[in-house]
């Protein structure tokens, strides 16, 4: 590859070879010794093997144990963690007792939290959730015991707003852990300085095994920790050492030397950010300064091979600006400048790639029908499906044509318990990389999102994640759009640093599906419809009824650009965190007995009536008395519909299930209301 330009274009430009040209990137080359650099990347070998920085605290709504109270009053703190009592208003060891305060524990893998309530064997209060812990904390309803011992320590249930959500029972919220930052810096240096050994002897592979367990154990999370938990990379990042940049530009060269353009891009804007913070107050050196620039370059010409063209232009501009004179670097402008040669070869590179389609939209917009819709469709595509669903129980899987089958022209995959966005991101990984292995003459795969979830970290997902950039590409987002209620949700207000899923859902849209057009007065459709502009001007715009669309304005469309989603997110190529509006919840009900239909319709007509603003969704199967079929339920806001569906099945479980949901919903008052409908 004598002079590859890493853009596989226009070749002849290229005079250097490439080992003179990252003679530029490698300070070891440039006469910096292995001590040097040991030192400016401030791997200080006076630390502790442990680094000691202060641990970010991890907090979350729920409960689990209220404190009660015994010793001393006032507010006081926990500071150890195997300490079981302390002063303040209340300990979180005591059986009985009740207080009205706040308390904090400062250990990282405590199994309770504490706050306002008493601590009988069922707790009120509002806690912390830590790093470790497997249980929800906070407002809500929990139950200590597992059994009537009086020395039993052991949990079943926590509920409330914590790592399983909000509300009770079978609650589920959304997870805001805080990812703890732990480092041995001695460790570090000394896989650094390996890696750093096999990287100028360009043995590649395990040059990036030592920079990875070097990074790792400056602080960094691994790239699986990252796929499980999407927000912990941009967490880290706030707290590990400024001195990991030196590492992350050094593995980003690596990634770059073997074609792994989503991973060098990724660790050079890491690498960016960390330099910018440490060098923020004192002035960087020359070799720091010149390891910068290339670092711009580096992140410039990854970005060159997604397409991002302006994107790229400006990083690689930078590193001319900062080191002029630069052979490489200005041959690289120029082909970032002329394109076409390069276009071409990416859009080939893009045909070999698995087109992915993801439908989002809010609760009740109609997404499962779309889906229904496409799958009855004579379209001639064999298409795999990926459902998910906020809660335990995904009950649009049963809702979807075919249900869980695999029909002959469809794969229907579950990626369940959480949105996409934050706490199943790994699940969807997983779920495309099986799909592409396992079905080789699959034309395409659909991603039904959650009603809840920010399509941006989704998206990122086929651009910051290697393994998936290499063998599937984002084809187009398609957001479905509930006339009736839209502009009642892009207004809605949301708690402090929440995301406003339906105005993100809309923004991101390559087209946008005006859906439920015949609940809306066609004077309102006007002003409806530049609501919606007002958020995306470029969609493509389609007017409907019951999401009847012809899929070939959704499938293969080829719509998605990363230049686009950087205008919409600057940061959308970097690490970010996704915040959910905690108030908002979700539980399942279940109910064996067979349920008297018009006392049904009564009771949620009712409900409708006076939480229609509170209850987003509600949607289920229902077992009616008397009937062989099955009811098919659904509302949004004070909207109700109910159709007889398919007949059950000999062998199948025949009970009512319903999922729920809302803000601040009484769990407790909706399923003493179902239990009312069975027929005794």
């Amino acid at each position: 590859e004598e002079g590859s330009l890493r853009t596989r274009t226009n070749l002849a430009k290229a005079e250097l070879s490439v080992e003179t040209a990252f003679s530029h990137l490698n300070p070891c080359k440039r006469g910096m010794s292995n001590k040097r650099t040991s030192e400016e990347a401030g791997l200080d070998m006076n630390h502790s093997k442990d680094d000691k920085r202060p641990k970010p605290e991890n907090h979350a709504h729920g409960e689990s144990k209220g404190h009660g109270h015994s010793k001393g009053h006032g507010h006081g703190e926990h500071k150890h963690e195997q300490e079981k009592e302390g002063h303040g208003h209340g300990t979180h060891s005591e059986k009985e007792g009740h207080a009205h305060g706040h308390s904090e524990h400062n250990g990282h893998s405590e199994k309770e939290g504490h706050g306002h309530g008493h601590s009988e064997k069922e707790g009120h209060g509002h806690g912390e959730h830590k790093h470790k812990e497997k249980e929800g904390h906070g407002h809500g309803h929990g139950e200590k015991k597992c059994c009537d011992k009086e020395d039993c320590k052991t949990e079943k249930d926590a509920h409330g707003h914590g790592h399983h959500g909000h509300g009770h029972g079978n609650g589920h919220g959304h997870v805001h852990h805080k990812y703890e930052v732990k480092a041995n810096i001695e460790l570090a240096n000394k896989q650094f300085t390996e890696g750093q050994k096999y990287f100028n002897m360009g043995q590649l592979a395990p040059a990036l095994k030592c920079f990875g367990d070097a990074i790792h154990n400056m602080g960094f999370p691994t790239p699986d920790e990252i796929r499980k938990d999407p927000n912990c990379a941009a967490q880290a990042l706030e707290h590990i050492s400024g001195a990991t940049w030196l590492i992350l530009y050094y593995r980003a060269i690596t990634h770059f030397k073997v074609n792994h353009y989503s991973d060098a891009s990724q660790d050079a804007g890491r690498a960016l950010k960390l330099f910018e913070r440490r060098f923020k107050k004192k002035k960087p050196s020359a070799e720091e300064l010149s390891n910068y620039a290339s670092t711009c370059w580096v992140r410039g010409s990854a970005l060159m091979e997604f397409g991002a063209y302006k994107e790229a232009k400006k990083w690689v501009k930078k590193a001319i600006d900062l080191s002029p004179g630069n052979k490489l670097w200005m041959e690289t402008y120029e082909v970032i400048e002329e394109q076409v040669d390069h276009a071409k070869k990416l859009a080939e590179m893009e045909a070999k790639r698995m087109p992915v389609t993801v439908i989002t939209g809010f609760l009740g917009s109609g997404k499962t029908t779309l889906v229904n819709h496409i799958l009855s469709s004579n379209h001639g595509k064999k298409l795999a499906i990926v459902e998910n669903e906020y809660g335990a129980e995904n009950i649009d899987s049963k809702l979807v044509v075919g249900g869980k089958q695999t029909k002959t022209n469809e794969v229907i995959v579950e990626a369940s318990n959480g949105c996409v966005c934050c706490s199943v991101r790994g699940d969807l990984v997983e779920a495309i990389m099986k799909l592409c292995e396992s079905y080789k003459d699959l034309d395409g795969i659909i991603i039904e999102t959650t009603g809840l979830a920010d399509p941006t970290p989704v998206a990122q997902t086929f651009y910051m994640d290697q393994k998936i950039s290499s063998i599937a590409r984002l084809d187009g987002i398609v957001a479905v759009c509930d006339a009736k209620h839209v502009l009642k949700s892009l207004s809605e207000k949301k708690t402090e640093g929440s995301v406003n899923e339906c105005r993100q859902q809309l923004a991101f849209a390559d087209v946008i599906i005006l859906n439920k057009l015949d609940l809306v007065k066609k004077e309102d459709i006007k002003s409806i419809k530049a609501g919606v502009r007002k958020v995306n001007k470029t969609a493509e715009m389609i007017e409907t009824t019951r999401s009847k669309v012809d899929p070939k304005h959704l499938i293969g469309i080829n719509a998605f650009t990363v230049e686009r989603a950087l205008v919409i997110a600057p940061d959308f190529l970097d690490d970010r965190e996704t915040h959910h509006d905690e108030s908002v919840s979700s539980f399942v009900s279940r109910i064996k007995a067979p349920v008297d239909m018009e006392l049904f319709q009564d009771w949620i007509h009712e409900r409708l009536r006076n939480h229609s603003e509170d209850l987003y969704r509600s949607k289920g199967l229902i077992n009616a008395t008397g009937s062989e079929s099955k009811f098919v339920y659904h509302t949004v806001h004070e909207v109700m519909e109910i159709q007889e569906g398919e007949p059950w099945k000999e062998g199948e479980k025949r009970e009512t299930t319903i999922v729920f949901i809302g803000k601040n919903l009484n769990q407790k008052e909706i399923e003493a209301g179902l239990k009312d409908l069975v027929v005794v």
